[in-house]
Parts: C-alpha cells; structure tokens; sequence
C-alpha cells in the first residue's frame, strides 16, 4: 500500500477528521482514507469487497504454508527460532 504525508494540515481541519473519526469509532487514519475514498467515488461496499477477497487470499496463503508443515512447531521451537532471527 501506498503511503502519504500531508503537510500543513489546518488545525480546524484536523480537529474535525478527528471529531468525525471519534464518532465513527474510527482511527483518524482510517477516517481520512475512508473520506479519500469517498471523494473520489469509492463506496464502503467496494472496499468491503476488496477487503474480503484481500482476507481470502490471505487465509489461501495460510493454508498452503500449513498444507506444507509436517508438523505444527512447539512454543520452545518458535521462541528458539525468533532468539535465532528466523523467519
């Protein structure tokens, strides 16, 4: 995903994204993405729709990496690994 900085952001204006996320139970980040995507005529349901089939390819991924494992690792083996730097 991409990343954007705004600079010189009004502080009226900013009081105002983060009175309208606090309402929305929001983070103010994603209140002003939900707020980009509106301007520029992307719908909540579109972005459910991509979120879902992002969550979909997300548990593929999962489940061809589980499908691999011989066996699942113990909670020493995964702390030995994280000490060892892998992955």
């Amino acid at each position: 995903m991409a990343t954007l900085t705004i600079r010189n952001l009004p502080t009226e204006v900013h009081a105002r994204l983060r009175e309208q996320a606090r309402r929305n139970r929001r983070s103010l980040n994603q209140e002003i993405i939900a707020e980009l995507a509106r301007v520029t005529g992307e719908s909540e349901a579109d972005r459910v729709v991509i979120a879902r089939e992002r969550m979909r390819q997300a548990i593929r991924e999962t489940e061809k990496v589980r499908a691999g494992m011989k066996r699942f690792m113990t909670a020493e083996e995964i702390d030995e690994a994280i000490k060892e730097g892998r992955p």
